[in-house]
């Protein structure tokens, strides 16, 4: 039974020294701008593309149907690039949602692909630095 004290001792101490590290890393520097608003408000981007007979009229009314849909937050139509990025809550629809939407507005408009392999987003948005932002007191 002493053992066992001793032990659960040992692991209580280990675990607070780890938390007490945590936290101590998590609030050495204050976060970054890109990690602020992306925590406090998360977002995701949908990018699409559409044929180049698109002309500005039609950019209007893509502007207004993707505006009045549910979770998007703004959209750019670029008829240069033939590209539609649509800026989306997640907590209030989702990428798959989003495409649908945009099917049903014009079955030519498909989701592009990644220009590279490499990670589009400024922002690193791991789960351990979702962490340490949570326990950073200087936010």
């Amino acid at each position: 039974m002493k053992l066992i004290k001793r032990i659960a001792k040992g692991i209580l101490i280990l675990v607070l020294v780890l938390f007490a590290s945590l936290f101590i890393y998590a609030n050495w520097n204050k976060p970054s701008l890109g990690e602020r608003v992306y925590m406090e408000n998360p977002t995701q981007i949908v990018v699409m593309s559409f044929p180049d007979s698109f002309t500005n009229k039609d950019s209007a009314a893509i502007d207004n149907y993707f505006l009045s849909q549910k979770g998007v937050y703004s959209n750019i139509v670029s008829l240069k690039s033939q590209t539609l990025c649509v800026t989306i809550d997640p907590r209030e629809t989702d990428r798959s949602t989003i495409l649908a939407s945009a099917q049903k507005f014009n079955a030519s408009i498909v989701e592009r692909e990644p220009l590279s392999a490499k990670a589009e987003c400024p922002v690193n948005l791991n789960a351990f630095r979702k962490i340490t932002y949570a326990l950073n007191v200087r936010k």
